[in-house]
């Protein structure tokens, strides 16, 4: 079939062929992906196996994308915004804790390995902290568990451009779970960071800017 047949076959909710010629489809991508894109390689082959059962992925490899770091840093700010307000409103010598969560939405760059395993994703940022004031500063402690994840599910969109094989509707992997030869699964990933900072007073006579530090906590998986 010629690329554009199957450019205009993703405006439509059916493809018009055969799963086990569909199924092809899929196989040939997978082997032909394998040496340029070995993890998107890897989930597509999960996905046509059938079995369902999530996957979890490097953090390691996750946060190599820069999308990944700039959504982590998007829920990094929220919560260092949120803390130097309540920081201010602590009196002296008091101390309270902090528990909120933020999400941060995910769109990955076409081209990059991350867009052929998830297009869209979500990364969920729960974090605990303990504030304590001590005159005009106020200490700042804590943990954030981040939590990565999205369903492979081929199912938002029309059509993914794939090297080697052009315009492929996205209703070829809908197509494949209705007849019982893919299954949709889970995707998730969960790394740890932690947070200390100090956050002056502005109201006291010198002022100075709010300064957080954050690290990851490394683990034997990643």
């Amino acid at each position: 079939m010629d690329k554009t047949r199957m450019f205009l076959r993703g405006f439509r909710r059916r493809t018009g062929r055969s799963a086990p010629e569909l199924a092809a489809l899929f196989r040939s991508i997978i082997d032909d992906g394998r040496d340029v894109h070995p993890i998107a390689s890897d989930f597509l082959q999960h996905f046509m196996d059938g079995a369902g059962a999530s996957r979890t992925l490097s953090p390691r490899w996750l946060r190599s994308f820069r999308v990944i770091q700039e959504a982590e840093r998007k829920n990094q700010r929220r919560f260092e915004r949120q803390l130097a307000r309540e920081a201010r409103r602590l009196p002296d010598g008091a101390s309270t804790w902090l528990h909120d969560h933020w999400d941060a939405r995910i769109n990955a760059f076409i081209g990059t390995e991350l867009f052929y395993v998830s297009r869209m994703s979500l990364l969920r940022s729960q974090g605990s902290f303990i504030l304590t004031r001590t005159g005009p500063n106020v200490e700042v402690s804590g943990t954030v568990r981040h939590h990565w994840f999205d369903p492979y599910d081929w199912d938002r969109g029309r059509w993914v451009y794939i090297p080697r094989h052009g315009f492929v509707p996205i209703a070829v992997g809908r197509e494949l779970v209705d007849s019982d030869d893919a299954r949709n699964f889970l995707m998730e990933s969960r790394h740890v960071q932690t947070l200390a900072g100090t956050v002056p007073d502005r109201r006291w006579p010198r002022r100075g800017a709010a300064a957080f530090a954050w690290s990851l906590v490394r683990t034997g998986r990643q």
